[in-house]
């Protein structure tokens, strides 16, 4: 007796059976939250980047270095890297993989817009990566990604959409992993789903596409599901930032959707 099953949609987008659509995951956290930040690994209020990432002023080249010269190839450390982001507005996402040199930096061959993603691609035998791996615009000096050490790829709520696809988001989610130090019983903040729809003119101004708000002693943790889809049409940024009411706050937070080309 034969038997017919329903065929899974997004597994057969992740497969890769569907001409034209991608599946999107982004996700990212920020260990150290004091105010306004943005999800990504460069964002705490102690020893970070910039609370707000900000993408290049321009379509330019990288430096990707490390902090540790163990991060090196043949060394024990990150010894190559897969890097992701757009060329520019109106291309489509490409990758070029790094051979890590420590903390004397690589240029990529690419000129990026944008780099959304990086993610140690082979590593010797002590650390998925020794130090901190950091992404640096050549012109602007800008750390458009980094890699916080020992976690081995970005965590950054942040992408980048090219102008010839739009990004059909199915859901948002955020979660607080820790409240004004280990113990604490009060913690609060604002979750907001941020797009900029004129990256190539100006890197500063997003709209805000959705709100919602999280309690240490209520909610900690919320998904927010777009049945009907939420589309952000390219050219784009969207990412995902806190305003927290609590010092030292801890967030995890991402959105899933469909990167469809658009004919």
């Amino acid at each position: 007796m034969s038997r017919e099953f329903t065929r899974d949609y997004g597994l057969e987008v992740a497969r890769g059976n569907v001409s034209g659509i991608t599946c999107i995951n982004k996700f990212g956290r920020n260990i150290e939250v004091d105010a306004i930040a943005d999800v990504w690994d460069g964002g705490q209020a102690t020893s970070g980047v910039s609370l707000v990432w900000v993408a290049p002023t321009s379509r330019q080249t990288h430096a990707i270095a490390s902090t540790s010269g163990l991060d090196d190839a043949g060394n024990v450390g990150a010894t190559s890297i897969r890097i992701y982001g757009l060329p520019d507005w109106d291309t489509a996402e490409v990758n070029e993989d790094i051979t890590m040199d420590g903390a004397n930096p690589v240029t990529t061959s690419n000129k990026y817009v944008i780099i959304h993603r990086m993610h140690t691609l082979t590593s010797g035998g002590t650390s998925i990566n020794a130090g901190i791996i950091t992404a640096t615009a050549s012109t602007d000096s800008t750390v458009t990604a980094q890699i916080r050490v020992g976690i081995g790829q970005t965590g950054m709520a942040i992408y980048g959409i090219p102008s010839t696809q739009n990004l059909y988001l199915s859901r948002l989610y955020a979660n607080m992993n820790r409240a004004a130090g280990a113990g604490a019983g009060t913690g609060y903040v604002n979750v907001s789903l941020l797009v900029n729809r004129e990256p190539s003119a100006q890197l500063t101004r997003f709209l805000t596409k959705h709100t919602f708000g999280l309690s240490l002693n209520g909610t900690s943790a919320l998904t927010i599901p777009y049945i009907n889809r939420k589309k952000i049409e390219g050219p784009a940024i969207i990412k995902v930032q806190i305003d927290s009411g609590t010092a030292n706050m801890d967030m995890s937070a991402g959105f899933d959707g469909y990167l469809i080309t658009e004919s």
